[in-house]
Parts: C-alpha cells; structure tokens; sequence
C-alpha cells in the first residue's frame, strides 16, 4: 500500500504556501496543486520550480476569488464585486441551466496553462471545494484532462467510519449532507463508465478538512483500507499552512487550523506507523 499526502491550496496566500514547502522538505507531503487564481500564485509557481520533487497538479477555481480572465469575458460567472460566485450560486445556475460552460472552460484553461507555461508539468487535476466533479463541471473537467494530458484526476472520496472520530456537531450537518451528495453523485458517474479505465486513487480528507486529522485517525484510516485492491494508493487531502495574521484575516471563516495539518506532516509517529505498516509514501508522478 502506498499513501500520498497532498496539499491543497498551493498559492492562496504566502503562509499557505511556506507551510507546503516545509511540510514538504521536513515532512511526509509529497503532492500539491497550484491555485492559479490565488494571491500568492507566482511565489507557488517559483517555489515548485525551485523544489523539483515535489509533485504539482492543478487546484481548478471557480468560486469566491478573483478569475484569471477579464470579467466582461465571464458575463454568467463574475459578480458584481469582481468574484467568481460561491458554490452554492455555481449549483443554483447548474439548475437553472444559466451556466455558460464555455466561459467555464476558457477561465479553467487559463488556468491550467499559466501553470504549465511556467514550466510546470501537471500530473493530476482537482479543484477548490470539488467543484470539478459538479455535474456538467465534470464534462468540462474531464475533456480538459484529456486536451492536456493529465494522468490523474481527483475522482473518488472515502471516508472510513466517519462517525467514529466525529460527531455530527462537529463535522456539521452541511457538510456531511455535501459528502453524502458527492460521494453518491461520483459513484453514478462511475457506474456509467464516465471515468477512464486504469488506476484511480482515492480521497481522504473531505469530512476532516482543515485541520481535522491527527495521527492516530490517519493510521486507523489506513488500517481499515490495507488489503483492499481499490485502495493500493490513497491520497489524504490536507491543507497545510503557516499560521500568520492575513491568512487568518482573509480565510479566518474557513474555520481551518492550517498549523493542525502541518503539525501531522512532520509528526514522527505518523512516520513511524508508516514504517511499522510497511505503507510507503509516493506520489501521483511516481504512479504515471
């Protein structure tokens, strides 16, 4: 068995990603995917230039940050206040079928060749707040896999006895309503053979997002997936950052404790489990 620790938001702010890189040279990260859009994009960008092994993919935005296209290019998705929409408006368009997918895939275009025009190679595609998985966002995604060549994209959530470490209080009705949501609408889209065949890997990290997971959740998580053919690679979603006051002050109603996922990465224990497991830690690169 073999684990990728990947983290998320690689270029939302400076703090995000000096938590990535040190997660990733003192840790156990070995995959992250690049924010396009974010604030701190090009620092991310040069940082994963200069830290050639480390794993990049790309983190697709469509909701709550600035577009990378001018917004008289996205007339159905930018806001007045020049934002891209909230999850919660994109789903409310799905619906109503007021969704220009052709503006989606030009924003989401751009995105993915800012990225590799830097010199960056994509090795797997995902999207802020799974939007990409939507239905109709999916189509978009997925021909957008195959137009650039990506070898994976984040497809499947799993999330072992999610009641056992958390209460529904503490996991929040929402959110386990939009796991449930997700997770269904994923295994209809691979009952009708939407996803190409070979491997996938599957996610952990839905439910536990932002800062939610600690050592001993994460190695009972794995004990329960050893053995089974479907889970010989597994990537936990994470967010690691480096606590500082703008972060905070700009991603403060997230509710995440960056410093949580990045205090799991450099744990000794969780390396040590790894290693009394005989479960290897790799990366989406490494199973191309």
């Amino acid at each position: 068995m073999r684990v990728i620790f990947h983290g998320d938001d690689f270029g939302l702010t400076q703090g995000v990603n000096r938590g990535i890189i040190r997660a990733f040279k003192h840790g156990l990260l070995t995959s992250t995917s690049i924010m396009a859009v974010g604030e701190a994009a090009e620092e991310a960008i040069d940082l994963a230039l200069e830290n050639p092994g480390l794993d990049v993919g790309i983190h697709l935005v469509l909701s709550d940050e600035p577009s990378l296209l001018p917004p008289e290019d996205l007339s159905t998705l930018v806001s007045r206040h020049g934002l891209l929409p909230s999850r919660n408006r994109i789903l409310g368009a799905i619906i109503s079928r007021k969704l220009d997918y052709g503006q989606v895939e030009a924003e989401w275009c751009a995105q993915v060749e800012k990225v590799l025009n830097a010199g960056i190679k994509i090795s797997h595609l995902d999207s802020h707040q799974f939007l990409h998985l939507f239905p109709g966002l999916f189509n978009v995604s997925r021909n957008m896999r195959r137009r650039y060549h990506i070898p994976f994209m984040r497809s499947d959530t799993l999330e072992p006895s999610p009641f056992s470490a958390l209460t529904i209080p503490e996991i929040g009705f929402g959110r386990l309503l939009q796991w449930a949501g997700l997770r269904g609408w994923t295994r209809v889209l691979a009952a009708g053979g939407c996803f190409p065949p070979g491997p996938t890997v599957p996610s952990v990290g839905f439910l536990h997002a932002g800062g939610r997971m600690d050592c001993a959740l994460v190695l009972g998580i794995l004990d329960k997936l050893r053995g089974k053919p479907s889970c010989a690679n597994v990537e936990f979603i994470l967010h690691p950052g480096s606590r500082d006051n703008h972060t905070q002050n700009k991603y403060g109603h997230w509710r995440y404790s960056w410093e949580n996922d990045l205090a799991l990465l450099l744990n000794h224990d969780l390396r040590k489990g790894l290693q009394l497991r005989n479960i290897n830690t790799t990366s989406f690169g490494k199973e191309r």
